[in-house]
């Protein structure tokens, strides 16, 4: 541990095994990830872990290597500490920090901290790294163990989170992974020389497992332009297809045989692939003929409904579990007739109020009248699930013959627009932002700056708003933010319905 000198970190590791590409990224054109949901649960999690395991070393918040080094040694050297947190060990060029190591008489157990429910297989390796790093600096590890939280955990109030985090020995797995070790460390130091080149790497499966590259858009700008359209835009690409593209070395949609585009799935036209190709080739919309006829089942007053959910990770609202999603957030937009101007919405923004749940669905419900259509994009998935998660809560379940009818009222335009229309503008996605480049003069731009642009946005703003370190006009600028965001997504809904009925008013 004399040498406090490093080429590689574990993260850095992870980047390599994960791809080389992304690894190079890491060294030469780094991107600062911003501080996303997964990362503040992680820091949220944190903080119980240290009350669970006492007070002890703490050098979490030292970024000065060599110093923190030093002080990991001294306090495995003395009887001064029996519990340190984020020490620094050095061995072959490679840096790790370990989440806690506890003192056992004249042993140490290494606990690495996942905000998970549970053992994923990435993390054998990636603690193997850890483990591998620490015995080699003569620590002698009795056990390894992984700690993650409780997901059956129900938070009771008071601060109390005895029971959300859980351990899990994982000593003989991770010993037999730490032979890897020293592969990975040979095979990816090279990556950080100055001149070394950036590996050429084909995008695939790799860039979204086991976590999204920050680096998507970087290799997306890095590859070929063609004139034409990838086989690669089709959603939900059977491996037939693909295995047949890659061994004839076809990119161009137009030159898929037919037989590999006849997939059906559930929601969507038979052979959408093959409405997507035939779209594409004839650069149009394809719209169902009877389209006209789906539309006239749905009745006026037509509403434009959306949520917003936080999976909490550490539950900070009373009577709820860690990844149980809690809806925080609706908006809804009503329109009378298609004569009428729509109205200017309603909505519901509240953070961590005990109550919340209960609050919730008591507004929507007044909200949304009883009677009239219920437009919601992807609702199957998202909206109805939280409904029917609500009317299962001990203070919501009086009120479940109403959710039920509230149910039965929505129609999921991800369904719809599946069955019925398909543009290239849509590129092969069917999420709501990506259906509205396909709409005349739409005015909704998700793309403003300093704005919420997605899901994972919206749930950060709620934990900058739970933050007790948050200041008033950050938390009034992120309200905004989030109030802003959930009403493009209800008004997206709204001119998506309009331009289709507009579209099959001559038919």
């Amino acid at each position: 541990m004399n040498n406090k000198s490093y080429k590689l970190t574990k993260s850095n590791i992870n980047s390599g095994l994960q791809c080389k590409k992304k690894l190079w990224f890491d060294f030469h054109e780094k991107i600062l990830e911003k501080n996303n949901s997964r990362k503040i649960i992680g820091n949220n999690f944190n903080i119980i872990i240290r009350k669970k395991y006492g007070e002890g070393l703490d050098l979490s918040n030292n970024k000065d290597i060599p110093d923190v080094i030093n002080q990991t040694q001294n306090a495995i050297n003395s009887d001064k500490f029996n519990v340190i947190y984020e020490g620094a060990f050095i061995h072959q060029d490679t840096l790790v920090r370990t989440d806690v190591l506890i003192r056992k008489k004249n042993e140490w157990e290494l606990l690495e901290a996942k905000s998970s429910k549970s053992l994923k297989p990435e993390y054998i390796p990636d603690i193997a790294i850890q483990s591998f790093i620490v015995r080699a600096c003569k620590v002698n590890l009795s056990k390894i163990k992984l700690i993650h939280i409780n997901g059956d955990f129900l938070y009771k109030g008071n601060n109390n989170y005895d029971g959300l985090i859980s351990e899990n020995e994982i000593t003989k797995e991770v010993k037999l992974k730490e032979k890897d070790v020293l592969n990975y460390i040979d095979d990816l130091k090279s990556l950080a020389e100055k001149n070394k080149p950036c590996p050429s790497i084909p995008m695939g499966n790799h860039c979204k497992k086991p976590y999204p590259c920050i680096y998507q858009d970087k290799c997306k700008d890095d590859e070929p332009k063609n004139n034409f359209t990838s086989y690669k835009i089709l959603p939900w690409c059977p491996n037939d297809l693909r295995k047949y593209c890659e061994e004839n070395k076809i990119m161009d949609l137009q030159k898929v045989p037919e037989k590999f585009l006849l997939s059906n799935r559930k929601g969507f036209a038979k052979h959408y692939h093959k409405i997507i190709q035939e779209a594409h080739k004839k650069n149009e919309p394809w719209i169902n003929p009877n389209l006209k006829k789906v539309l006239k089942k749905f009745s006026f007053p037509f509403y434009f409904m959306d949520f917003e959910y936080v999976d909490q990770g550490v539950p900070i609202v009373k009577n709820t579990k860690p990844y149980v999603k809690l809806p925080f957030q609706w908006s809804v937009h009503k329109w009378d007739s298609e004569n009428s101007k729509i109205d200017n919405g309603k909505n519901f923004l509240k953070f961590s109020d005990h109550d919340i749940e209960r609050q919730f669905i008591e507004s929507l419900l007044e909200a949304v009248g009883d009677s009239g259509t219920i437009f919601a994009h992807s609702a199957k998935l998202a909206e109805v699930k939280r409904l029917e998660e609500l009317k299962e809560k001990d203070n919501c379940k009086d009120l479940a013959d109403k959710i039920d009818e509230l149910i039965k009222r929505i129609e999921d335009t991800l369904i719809l627009i599946g069955e019925n229309f398909y543009s290239p503008l849509m590129n092969g996605k069917y999420k709501i932002k990506n259906i509205i480049k396909a709409i005349p003069n739409c005015p909704i731009n998700y793309e403003e700056k300093d704005n919420i642009a997605g899901g994972d946005d919206a749930q950060s703003a709620w934990f900058i708003c739970t933050d007790p370190k948050t200041d008033e006009r950050e938390k009034e600028n992120q309200k905004k933010f989030l109030l802003d965001y959930c009403r493009k997504d209800t008004l997206s809904v709204y001119y998506l319905i309009k331009y289709l009925m507009e579209k099959t008013k001559n038919n």
